[in-house]
């Protein structure tokens, strides 16, 4: 008799499907099997059975992506996908380096070089350049500008290969930190040849030549890249006794990001062969060092690997717009895209992209109009992709909270704690990314669990968006929340009489007009739908236009116009620097012009009718969330009811939000202000 139940796989199940086995033997009708020496032969028996399924529904799981969970195993069934994961990536600075030449019988060197390599040292670290850099000398006062000086952490590493045919050769990068975004791959005739020709790394096989120079690479054991050529058919092959050069940085990755100081110690000579020591170039720092970021995950490896292959090198679905974009663009830590007849009215034959950057820096318009360029390469029939700039709206939480005396934690603590958790809700919801939408009741569940001595908790939330003026122009400026504002209105009946008169739900940050450019004016709602703009006098508000704007309480949509803006309140979008004390709560602490917002930017508090769910508003948006205001008071103390109108203060946001620190599936970087990153 076999055994009867094959499906019992866990290790108690297998021991008594033995013994039941047992049992209708004859020779053991009178065995006690839970007392006897049996019962060893048995357990093992059972131990075996049990080991053996687990490693075959292991090895099984191995075999396809969404259950694997070895990245080698991971690996290999992605490049059956033709995906190939990412590598690590170094992090980069941008310096700009001034050299006094000297003069040659009366004249200045015609141009000087930076040679490749260590060029500088900061935060522990060498920062390289990967190619030979040549710039002119201006004639007239001997100096040599490097300008927009991109360098690299890490170590820059020469690898050859001798290529023998008759034996079974793999190229491999033997490090498992090159970056390969640094890698150039040159094949030289023979060991003494002086000329090389450039290979370049393709993926696409379709428009290749059986001469062409080209390289293909995947990723193999040990997350070392392996290099291959091609056949003579689909791309040149190597031959024998040919050299293959490999030029790829060793790096650190995102371990080198946030460096602000470097040294220069590079080599630089000039055409005349005169070389120029360290201490004298005067070096610049123009954007820290950033976009560092570790080799791709295997939870991403997962996630784009099948829907690249979906895409097969074409876009046609908004999915394959994302994927693409995310694959020749790598300074994107999120793509989202849709498409144009989704909008309201709807515009036909476009693809809206969206990207939200590594460095936290919008898109510039050049670089726009290069992804889109790229992009028209996979696009089908006449589909246009615009590249634009994600819609941000920022959640303004007050977290009041009460806790009991007697149960050991101090506010301070509780503080920590409850800073703490909502870090780590962010985290697991993705607040901060796009698809997102921000749940009030999830968010004080997490302050409620994060220590064991808060017994209640209110939040009050507000709503913050920014309004990005064109100067010296009159036009009308839109926002929306994507959700209902609080109507504060009376009913239509009660007229307008001075009893009906409310308080604002929505207030701005201060801004100049072209016909007072001396005034720092606000605007607010009336609450009956019209935006009105002022300005203080004492305690005194002064209407200045009664009609300043439109306001839909049910769709979330501020209109604020026609008006000519000259500037932000003080013009401080504009300043160098920006002391604290001029906009919150006077303590004096310079910012660093790196925080402003770019660009002329006009902050909007608004009061959301309800606070329980605020979704994005369309499928660019991305829901950010600032540091909460957190009061900590003993058991008892009452929490305020609403939201004090009057206490909406956007002027505070005029510089850039603190916002919380919550990390992203891809390394977030740094803020850029600089022209060196795009």
């Amino acid at each position: 008799m076999q055994p009867n139940n094959l499906t019992a796989l866990d290790f108690e199940d297998i021991k008594s499907s033995i013994k039941s086995y047992l049992r209708t033997r004859t020779e053991f009708t009178d065995y006690d099997f839970d007392g006897s020496a049996l019962s060893y032969l048995i357990d093992t028996l059972a131990y075996n059975t049990y080991y053996t399924s687990f490693n075959a529904n292991m090895a099984l799981n191995e075999a396809f992506l969404p259950s694997s969970s070895v990245r080698d195993n991971i690996v290999k069934i992605a490049k059956l996908l033709n995906y190939t994961p990412k590598s690590i990536i170094c992090s980069k600075a941008c310096l700009q380096l001034s050299v006094q030449t000297v003069l040659n019988n009366g004249f200045y060197p015609s141009s000087v070089t930076l040679n490749k390599g260590p060029v500088a040292t900061g935060g522990n670290y060498v920062w390289n350049l990967v190619e030979d850099t040549n710039v002119e000398v201006n004639p007239s006062t001997g100096v040599a500008l490097f300008d927009n000086l991109e360098i690299y952490e890490g170590t820059l590493i020469d690898y050859s290969y001798l290529v023998n045919t008759f034996a079974k050769q793999k190229y491999i990068i033997q490090s498992e930190n090159a970056d390969i975004s640094t890698l150039t791959v040159r094949v030289k005739p023979n060991e003494t040849a002086t000329t090389s020709d450039l290979y370049s790394r393709v993926e696409n096989i379709t428009n290749l030549e059986e001469d062409t120079r080209v390289y293909f690479i995947s990723e193999t054991d040990d997350m070392r890249y392996q290099i291959r050529f091609g056949d003579d058919s689909i791309g040149r092959s190597v031959k024998d006794g040919e050299v293959i050069n490999l030029r790829y940085m060793v790096t650190s990755g995102a371990e080198a990001n946030g460096v602000q100081t470097f040294a220069f110690i590079g080599t630089i000579r000039d055409s005349n062969g005169a070389t120029y020591s360290p201490s004298i170039v005067d070096t610049t720092v123009k954007a820290k060092s950033q976009l560092g970021d570790s080799a791709e995950s295997v939870e991403s490896i997962k996630y784009y690997a099948p829907r690249y292959y979906s895409a097969q090198y074409r876009a046609v679905t908004a999915q394959d717009y994302e994927v693409i974009t995310k694959n020749i663009y790598d300074n994107a830590a999120a793509v989202v895209a849709y498409g144009g007849d989704s909008l309201n009215p709807p515009v036909y034959g476009k693809v809206y992209v969206v990207i939200k950057t590594k460095t936290g820096s919008n898109l510039n318009d050049q670089t726009k109009k290069n992804l889109s360029s790229q992009l028209r390469k996979y696009a089908m029939a006449s589909i246009d992709a615009v590249i634009t700039d994600p819609d941000d709206i920022y959640i303004n939480p007050r977290i009041y909270v009460n806790y009991d005396t007697g149960c050991g934690s101090n506010t301070s603590q509780i503080k920590s704690d409850i800073s703490n958790a909502i870090v780590d809700w962010g985290t697991q919801t993705k607040i901060n990314n796009f698809n997102s939408s921000f749940s009030t009741q999830s968010f004080e569940r997490a302050i409620e669990l994060s220590n064991k001595c808060i017994t209640d908790v209110a939040t009050q939330i507000s709503l913050l968006k920014y309004i990005n003026p064109n100067t010296n122009q009159t036009n009308t400026y839109c926002i929306s929340t994507g959700s209902q504002i609080y109507n504060s209105a009376p009913s239509q009946d009660a007229g307008d009489s001075t009893e009906c008169k409310k308080e604002p739900v929505i207030l701005s940050g201060p801004f100049r007009t072209a016909d007072r450019p001396g005034i720092d004016q606000q605007f607010e709602d009336d609450g009956y739908g019209n935006l009105r703009s002022f300005y203080n006098t004492g305690n005194r508000k002064i209407y200045t236009n009664e009609s300043a704007g439109t306001v839909n309480y049910t769709t979330g949509e501020i209109c604020f116009g026609p008006i000519n803006i000259i500037g932000t309140g003080g013009n401080i979008a504009d300043a160098d620097s920006i002391s604290v004390s001029d906009t919150t709560t006077g303590v004096g602490e310079v910012i660093d012009p790196d925080n402003l917002p770019t660009g002329l930017q006009i902050p909007v508090l608004i009061i959301p009718s309800n606070s329980s769910v605020i979704p994005a508003t369309t499928p660019g948006t991305i829901i950010n969330v600032i540091s909460p205001e957190i009061s900590v008071t003993p058991i008892g103390t009452q929490f305020p009811s609403t939201i004090p109108l009057n206490s909406l203060t956007p002027a505070v946001f005029n510089v850039t939000p603190e916002l919380l620190d919550i990390p992203t599936i891809d390394n977030s970087g740094s803020l850029n202000t600089s022209s060196c990153f795009t």
